[in-house]
């Protein structure tokens, strides 16, 4: 799967998050920051499209093992996504 990367400036509390709380990604021997999971999956959710699901349960799936639950439930209820959450926690 090829990822998609987005680039913008930040306009919210949670592109503040984003950059704030960054992570490194290898993409092809280079070292990018990108924000952390959990936001992103969060995120995704809160988007509610069927594709925005697919990713956030993509990220899941494969990150699972290494994410933080806590993290990830934090930013679940500030973007009031506990519905979209429990459905994703089921698959």
């Amino acid at each position: 799967m090829t990822p998609h990367l987005e680039v913008k400036f930040p306009t919210d509390e949670f592109d503040r998050a984003s950059l704030t709380n960054s992570i490194d990604a290898q993409v092809a021997g280079a070292t990018i920051p990108i924000g952390p999971l959990e936001l992103q999956i969060a995120y995704k959710l809160f988007l509610r499209g069927q594709k925005d699901f697919k990713a956030a349960a993509h990220l899941y799936l494969l990150f699972r093992e290494t994410l933080s639950t806590d993290r990830l439930e934090q930013w679940v209820e500030r973007l009031d996504v506990t519905e979209e959450y429990e459905r994703l926690k089921s698959i």
